[in-house]
């Protein structure tokens, strides 16, 4: 009941704030609690992204101390440009950007994601070199590859 009101409550401050959540964490850091939150939206995270969604679950959360228990602490970011994307949200997410994908069979390949479902992920070659279709079975590291 407590992790339903929790969930309910980051799911408020994320739609208030404009934002999806990609990730959540709990865990312990010595003597207190830390909840990490990770968030995105199509045109990037900013600071006062984070700002609201922590201002808004925090004001939230003081109205209930029994959801989280003893002292805590609240972190917010976006994921980052170096995560791994896992799920299919964040192949979703990023459709339209480069992704650079490692894969079991051999050498990684970089291209524009083009689509992804269950069983595939499919990139646009640089270079009009044509689509590819990688199995997400052979998926091992799939990230944004930052283009400059």
């Amino acid at each position: 009941m407590v992790n339903q009101k929790l969930d309910s409550l980051i799911a408020e401050a994320c739609e208030a704030a404009g934002v999806t959540l990609v990730e959540q964490d709990m865990f312990r850091a010595g003597k207190r609690k830390t909840l990490r939150l990770y968030i995105d939206k199509p045109e990037g995270v900013s600071i006062d992204d984070c700002s609201k969604v922590s201002r808004h679950l925090s004001d939230a959360l003081d109205l209930d101390p029994d959801i989280i228990e003893g002292a805590y602490t609240l972190e917010v970011s976006s994921p980052g440009l170096d995560r791994p994307l896992k799920s299919d949200a964040d192949f979703k997410r990023n459709i339209g950007r480069f992704v650079r994908v490692t894969r079991s069979t051999g050498k990684p390949v970089t291209g524009k994601l083009l689509e992804v479902d269950e069983t595939n992920i499919t990139l646009a070659l640089k270079g009009n070199a044509g689509n590819v279709s990688v199995p997400r079975s052979e998926v091992l590291v799939a990230k944004v590859d930052v283009q400059i």
